[in-house]
């Protein structure tokens, strides 16, 4: 199934099971947040960077120094600034009311998030870029309560909106970091646990959310090809129609 983005010009993709002639709902897929199981549905979105500013890496470099921290400023879907969890004395895996409860760190990451922005000249905004710090994975609970390993993820990182942290990130966000976490330089790609070759593993508040991306290289630079989410099938209604 093809779904042309009216609000972004894009071409989304859509993978839908189909057993015995219709959509598939029963499933084993989860998603972090979401209640149940079902069959999963793959979204790809063609050719998301640039959706803003019209360059993958709006400055031409994987990584620069903004506000005294190196960052990687990408444009994938959306704009986002990503910066090391450990430049701001963070481990990154810090539950969402613990950073809030922190306003000289929301000072400093506004801070980047706005000098960032005029990097990448993004008109001043308080919502776009969005920032997100980032880690290699360690142990964590999600805020269901449910333990996580190292080796159950890929990176680990928290993304702030209007000032505040998400309880879970992002989707926008997390397509924007799969596609930083294929392009080599970027502190994305730099904190990964390991080369990863299918989807990247994000965790995130609420649990492991996987996403994958596809970057190939041109001769101006890293082209961003496609980023795949998943999400899971529902039965919204059914009914008949009673035809004379």
């Amino acid at each position: 199934m093809r779904i042309h983005n009216t609000n972004t010009d894009k071409l989304i993709v859509a993978h839908v099971p189909v057993r015995d002639g219709q959509a598939a709902v029963v499933g084993d897929f989860e998603l972090p947040g979401v209640p149940g199981r079902g069959a999963r549905i793959a979204l790809d979105f063609v050719d998301p960077g640039g959706a803003v500013t019209g360059r993958l890496l709006p400055t031409g470099r994987p990584r620069d120094t903004v506000a005294g921290v190196e960052a990687s400023l990408v444009d994938a879907t959306n704009p986002m600034v990503f910066v090391r969890a450990a430049d701001l004395g963070l481990r990154g895996s810090e539950a969402p009311e613990v950073v809030d409860a922190d306003p000289a760190l929301a000072e400093r990451l506004e801070g980047i998030r706005a000098a960032a922005a005029r990097l990448m000249g993004v008109p001043p905004s308080p919502a776009v870029p969005k920032i997100a710090f980032v880690a290699a994975p360690e142990p964590f609970a999600a805020l269901d309560g449910r333990a996580y390993g190292p080796e159950d993820c890929d990176v680990q990182a928290r993304v702030i909106s209007m000032g505040r942290c998400h309880r879970a990130f992002a989707l926008t966000a997390a397509m924007c970091l799969a596609v930083a976490a294929q392009i080599d330089g970027t502190v994305v790609h730099e904190v990964l646990r390991a080369p990863v070759a299918g989807p990247v593993r994000l965790a995130h508040p609420s649990g492991v959310l996987p996403l994958a991306a596809r970057v190939s290289r041109r001769a101006d630079g890293p082209h961003a090809e496609h980023v795949t989410v998943y999400r899971t099938a529902r039965r919204l209604m059914e009914g008949f129609v009673l035809v004379p």
